[in-house]
């Protein structure tokens, strides 16, 4: 018995030594610690290898960091207003959209806390990125899609589209007139168009061209109403620029954004202290 007990004494602290270690912090960015933990926990949610969950982690604290020392901040009416929104546009209720949260085993308050960071970012990439960046001229947009066919080739050549709008102040009556299109809800105004897609929003182009012939678009929140169209037919161009100038202006659009945020990270990590502790 006398040498069972120092055996079993020496399994236990060493599984509580093991423990220790995987729960022990593995990267330090500027005093703000990474955990073997998250890393695992990353590369599980994202499906991700390690190295690319350690990017991420890294990143992650690099621009929350740089947020902080630019002190943005965000108002809880702010994050109420982006949840009304998304909530509007998936079709549910802020009530309907609680549920299905819990059911995917996160809480109101941690999903705010989530969003309110995500605002705060976009917030601080409008006022210390975004500000730097040039709108393309039509010269610029001509060269990238010659130079990037193949990204278009699956976009239809769509020039005139005959919707009707349908908009109000409230969500659930726009909701009630989406489901008896037929029917007149007070307080719903119905509005018909004939439109070009090179008119468009880029945005709403893609909505539009996403939505079949005979459907409704989701309720898009305006900021001062909500308005969702009905389409009731899209023409065909004859393709060529012109017809997916829209489109080439949001591609060129997002990968300028993406390569000036990947620039920005680089040069934070440039001036970062980050040390790897364990891995």
């Amino acid at each position: 018995m006398k040498k069972i007990i120092p055996l079993l004494l020496f399994a236990i602290i060493g599984l509580q030594a093991q423990e220790q270690i995987i729960d022990a912090i593995a990267i330090d960015v500027d005093g703000e610690p990474i955990t073997t933990l998250e890393i695992q926990a990353v590369q599980k949610k994202l499906n991700m290898s390690k190295k690319a969950a350690i990017e991420a982690l890294i990143n992650d604290r690099l621009e929350k960091g740089a947020i902080e020392k630019a002190n943005i901040t965000i108002e809880p009416s702010e994050i109420d207003a982006k949840i009304q929104q998304i909530a509007t546009t998936r079709g549910m209720t802020k009530a309907q959209m609680r549920v299905a949260l819990n059911q995917k085993g996160l809480t109101w308050e941690a999903y705010k806390e989530q969003l309110g960071m995500e605002l705060k970012k976009e917030k601080f990439f409008q006022q210390q990125i975004a500000s730097s960046l040039s709108q393309p001229t039509e010269d610029e947009l001509k060269t990238y899609y010659e130079t990037h066919k193949e990204k278009f080739s699956s976009v239809a050549s769509t020039v005139q589209m005959s919707l009707i709008a349908y908009a109000s102040n409230a969500s659930k009556k726009l909701q009630e007139a989406m489901q008896n299109p037929m029917k007149k809800v007070a307080g719903v105004q119905q509005k018909n168009l004939l439109v070009n897609s090179s008119e468009m929003a880029p945005q709403l182009f893609q909505v539009i061209q996403n939505t079949p012939e005979g459907s409704f678009t989701q309720p898009i929140n305006t900021g001062q109403g909500f308005v969702a169209y009905y389409v009731k037919s899209k023409g065909q161009g004859q393709g060529g620029f012109e017809s997916v100038k829209n489109a080439v202006a949001m591609q060129w659009i997002q990968e300028e954004r993406a390569k000036a945020g990947s620039d920005f990270i680089n040069k934070l990590k440039s001036n970062a202290n980050i040390r790897v502790i364990r891995l």
